[in-house]
């Protein structure tokens, strides 16, 4: 019985969440980020719940894993967790940085809670550069000192 809420709950979060997922994916190839952080930014309601975050995380991870792009939604996947994030009364931090590679220059995004990723190892976002930083209502924040240099 136990299972089969969680079940339920899951399915419900995941429904909850898809729309804003599926925008966020088609608005961040025309709209700056600046303005998807302002928009993807939504005022705490209440008071922070940990477990609430806890189940909200897995929810948009599992939702990302679902759609399978996850070599390519690492934008709108961390757009979705700021969002949620921020309803949910954690002050995320939604971050954007850069590595070159070889000729090439990568971008990725991520999402940090209490000075910690909550998805990625740090070790894995250290060769990033950090370019980008939004805080409390999407608000862009100074980018040094690096958050993410150890």
């Amino acid at each position: 019985m136990n299972r089969a809420v969680n079940r339920l709950r899951t399915g419900l979060i995941l429904c909850r969440l898809l729309p804003a997922y599926v925008l966020l994916g088609v608005f961040k190839h025309f709209v700056p980020v600046k303005w998807l952080a302002r928009w993807a930014w939504t005022s705490p309601a209440g008071t922070r719940n940990r477990e609430a975050e806890r189940r909200l995380m897995a929810g948009v991870i599992r939702l990302s894993q679902l759609i399978s792009l996850r070599d390519r939604d690492c934008l709108q996947r961390s757009l979705l967790l700021y969002r949620v994030l921020s309803r949910a009364s954690a002050d995320p931090t939604l971050i954007v940085g850069f590595h070159r590679t070889n000729d090439r220059i990568l971008g990725h995004a991520w999402v940090v809670v209490d000075g910690e990723s909550i998805i990625e190892p740090e070790a894995d976002l250290s060769r990033f550069s950090v370019t980008l930083r939004f805080g409390s209502r999407g608000a862009l924040l100074p980018t040094w000192p690096d958050p993410c240099a150890a």
